[in-house]
């Protein structure tokens, strides 16, 4: 016979997670995430031809988008008011943060993205202080590529161009879900959120 009864996640499961990108919008000292923080935060969706150069190669197939499958990003939303999709809230645990830095190339033309070559390393917590401020190549590394900030090289080389700069506009965060964010992701059970009921920390 056919068990009916409504079925409970163990307690010693898998955690979920989901995958948010944080722009560069300063925010308070008391509003930045760390991992092991506790987030409930707003989200919205972008499509993966709707993205940032620097972030197209980090799309994601993901089922949970709010219109079925498909090729994007979420991201936190600080204005939900204008987001284009709908914006959904998760609650969760920061597990992971890494800084996106793109990679840009000077050309005849001037600086040239090259959104192939994007790079990311861990940071404690998503102050915009971690992000690298066009920082420019040291001449004779290109091998290594290792840079310093604008000021340092400018300091120590003059006016020289470099070859290679980096810059960033985002963080990208592991969230573990909490249960309620776990049924949240099944597409059946999305819901929209009420903007004026979006509460929690925007990093």
């Amino acid at each position: 016979m056919l068990d009916e009864r409504p079925r409970r996640t163990p307690d010693h499961a898998s955690p979920q997670t989901l995958t948010v990108f944080v722009d560069d919008e300063p925010v308070s000292a008391d509003s930045v995430w760390h991992p092991g923080d506790t987030v409930t935060t707003a989200l919205s969706w972008l499509d993966e031809q709707q993205l940032p150069a620097e972030l197209r190669s980090l799309a994601e197939e993901v089922e949970s988008r709010p219109n079925g499958v498909g090729r994007g990003v979420f991201y936190v939303d600080r204005y939900p008011g204008f987001s284009p999709q709908p914006v959904l809230s998760v609650s969760g645990v920061v597990a992971t943060i890494e800084v996106v830095a793109n990679l840009e190339l000077h050309t005849d033309q001037g600086w040239k993205l090259l959104p192939a070559n994007v790079q990311m390393w861990d940071v404690p917590d998503t102050g915009t202080w971690r992000m690298p401020n066009r920082q420019y190549s040291v001449p004779g590394t290109s091998g290594d590529l290792r840079f310093v900030e604008q000021h340092e090289f400018i300091e120590r080389y003059g006016v020289t161009t470099p070859t290679f700069r980096r810059d960033s506009r985002y963080f990208r965060v592991v969230v573990l879900l909490s249960l309620r964010s776990r049924k949240w992701c099944d597409p059946d059970l999305v819901e929209r959120v009420d903007h004026g009921n979006v509460d929690g920390r925007f990093g």
